[in-house]
């Protein structure tokens, strides 16, 4: 019984939670904009906590940036987000949806913007047209604004990936394993 309310109130939780991770606007330019506005905050952001990373981005086959929202209460996890990927040989702006799941041991509720890079053109497209990641994580967040601080360690479990988090507001103390979908916004790319 105590297991049942507790993934009822995950599930309450994250629906409630996960609505704040979609993009804003009234109409899909809108949203387009209000990604690519996120997107470019999040690298401004990403560049000037690691200036080696512009390097890495500009020199990588491609590169998606997300912002994600996701909690996690004793044993189970979930998340949401949206972003978009850009094709480094081309500059396709392909915007994606994401959700998450994980297994381990905590408690978070956190909201973060998160930059892959994929040095590998092959990992890139399958990023794009089959969007699995599996990594095993490790947070310990307590930030709201400026306030506060953040170490996150995520390791993916493929070399030809590099990912930086970024964390806007949250709190979080757990190990996880867990499993990332991403897929193609049909929506937002069908202008």
């Amino acid at each position: 019984m105590r297991l049942n309310s507790l993934l009822i109130s995950l599930i309450l939780i994250t629906m409630v939670f996960g609505a704040c991770a979609r993009p804003k606007g009234d109409n899909p330019q809108e949203k387009r904009e209000y990604v690519l506005q996120m997107k470019d905050n999040a690298l401004a952001k990403l560049y000037a906590e690691k200036p080696y990373a512009k390097e890495l981005v500009n020199n990588a086959a491609g590169y998606a940036v997300f912002s994600n929202f996701n909690t996690q209460l004793m044993i189970v996890g979930s998340g949401n987000g949206y972003g978009v990927a850009i094709d480094n040989s081309n500059g396709d702006e392909i915007f994606m949806r994401m959700a998450e799941g994980a297994v381990g041991l905590g408690v978070a509720f956190k909201d973060f913007e998160e930059v892959i890079v994929f040095n590998n053109k092959p990992v890139f497209y399958k990023f794009v047209t089959e969007g699995w990641n599996y990594t095993a994580q490790g947070d310990a967040v307590a930030k709201y604004k400026d306030d506060g601080g953040a170490a996150t360690s995520e390791v993916p479990l493929d070399s030809d990936v590099v990912v930086f988090q970024m964390t806007k507001d949250g709190i979080a103390l757990r190990a996880t394993i867990g499993a990332s979908k991403f897929w193609v916004d049909s929506d937002l790319n069908n202008p």
